[in-house]
């Protein structure tokens, strides 16, 4: 005997197939919704993660820019022979030191997810921006 496969015309469903295929659907779709959620807050918060990086980073080269003035400013004053003008830029250049600290620390701790440990971290703003 000889099978063949012809096809005889389209595939008809029965109506309480075709209801329960649409249920299997609908059923099957609320886990991808659900994953699809999870999926879009998981790109938004790396997305703010990445804001806030660049913008410590961005500081971060601000600052180191102020500084490399000072410490410019400060070899000119004391080759000058203005040391209290120096002794002003030295200073200047130490509070700066200790603010790329506090960015390096914060850029770390959001870097490694430890967000609450970030926002502690406090970075006085003045006149080097």
């Amino acid at each position: 005997q000889a099978f063949s496969l012809v096809a005889q015309g389209p595939l008809v469903m029965e109506p309480h197939w075709e209801a329960a295929l649409m249920v299997m659907a609908v059923l099957a779709s609320v886990p991808v919704s659900i994953k699809g959620l999870a999926l879009v807050n998981a790109i938004k918060r790396w997305r703010r993660k990445q804001q806030r990086l660049d913008k410590i980073n961005k500081d971060y080269e601000t600052l180191r820019s102020v500084r490399k003035d000072a410490v410019y400013h400060y070899g000119w004053a004391n080759s000058r022979g203005d040391y209290r003008e120096a002794d002003g830029h030295e200073e200047h250049a130490m509070e700066i030191d200790e603010k790329l600290k506090a960015l390096k620390s914060q850029y770390e701790a959001i870097s490694a997810g430890k967000f609450e440990e970030a926002e502690a971290i406090v970075i006085e703003q003045s006149k080097d921006k």
